[in-house]
């Protein structure tokens, strides 16, 4: 299902809410945490925020003025959520591990969501190797490319 997001959204750097000093959160800290609030400090929409909440990622349990706002503690769900799926981790795979981490859940869900953690590292620990390797193999063409052009632009 699509969340709304635009190519540019996609693309945009993932906020670390404990990362307070690069001032990618541009909020004040005294900002209300609204659904249009956080929507522009993560880069989603508020539709994708919606249905997060629908999934159960997510709860506006606070209220200010009769109005439903986030948490900090929703805001840190958020930000892992986008984090995982900017992975390429299947929505349906978070809601597992974000309610294995809720009090009041069965031993059976407490395993599934421990069980689908520990593969979703195995198969991201997989794909960063690869990565890795894949970096390396372009540093060492671009160093040639680079000795190259350099050695090209001596004979001119």
């Amino acid at each position: 299902m699509s969340d709304g997001n635009s190519d540019s959204e996609v693309e945009r750097e993932v906020v670390w809410l404990d990362d307070s000093a690069s001032g990618r959160i541009n909020l004040p800290a005294d900002a209300v945490l609204s659904i249009g609030n956080v929507a522009r400090m993560f880069g989603v929409s508020q539709f994708t925020l919606r249905y997060y909440e629908m999934r159960g990622l997510i709860r506006r349990r606070h209220s200010l003025d009769g109005v439903r706002v986030y948490g900090w503690a929703d805001c840190e769900r958020i930000a892992f959520i986008i984090k995982c799926r900017k992975a390429g981790v299947a929505l349906s795979d978070i809601v597992m591990i974000l309610q294995a981490t809720e009090d009041d859940i069965t031993p059976l869900q407490f395993r599934n969501g421990q069980r689908i953690c520990a593969a979703l590292m195995d198969r991201l620990g997989a794909r960063r190797r690869v990565i890795n390797q894949a970096l390396d193999e372009l540093g060492h063409l671009h160093a040639l490319l680079t000795s190259r052009m350099l050695g090209d632009h001596k004979g001119e």
